[in-house]
């Protein structure tokens, strides 16, 4: 499905239109469970944790300025929900998140090969990303898979531009670290 851009549906929600508040959710409810994900390592509580965020974001529409992007705001929303809970909770459990179904109706043999090793790939990288601290992993979700600038990690995770930056550098060893174990470890299963 293509999308609009935010602000359609932004207005059209403050005009009183609540499928477009629909709309929005779904173009950014994968980002923001992704992230309540990184940090609470639990898929139930990621889900809760991001659907409380879109309810908050609901209530708090009209305060949004667009002074910065709304997945900025959005997501600095997802990341206090899914840290607050990360308190209350004092536990951290940690349960893979499902790989995605990757076999499409006529893929052929080369094509379901390669979706075995991508999906081989992104079990790995989760269990990396498990492995590490929350926020370490939340930066590195927010540079990388949701493509957002250093400013808006700033902006998001309330931390100043060195401390982002220490995070995404640590992140990148220490998930670097994670892998070389993990895949250690899958290879000597394997003998």
């Amino acid at each position: 499905m293509r999308f609009q851009e935010d602000d359609f549906y932004i207005k059209k929600t403050l005009e009183g239109n609540l499928n477009a508040y629909g709309q929005l959710i779904q173009k950014h409810e994968k980002y923001a469970f992704t992230l309540a994900m990184r940090i609470l390592k639990n898929r139930e509580e990621a889900e809760e944790a991001a659907q409380d965020a879109f309810m908050k974001a609901f209530h708090s529409l009209k305060t949004f300025e667009g002074n910065a992007k709304f997945t900025t705001w959005l997501y600095k929303i997802v990341y206090n929900e899914a840290l607050g809970r990360l308190r209350k909770s004092k536990h951290h459990t940690v349960q893979l998140e499902e790989v995605e179904e990757l076999a499409k109706d006529g893929v052929d043999y080369l094509d379901g090969l390669k979706s075995l090793q991508l999906a081989e790939r992104k079990e790995f990288i989760q269990q990396g990303l498990d492995a590490m601290k929350s926020s370490e992993a939340a930066a590195l979700t927010l540079f990388y898979l949701e493509e957002q600038s250093i400013k808006e990690i700033e902006d998001i995770m309330s931390l100043t531009n060195s401390h982002v930056k220490i995070l995404l550098h640590r992140g990148r060893k220490n998930l670097l670290d994670s892998l070389r174990t993990i895949t250690k470890s899958e290879l000597i299963h394997l003998l």
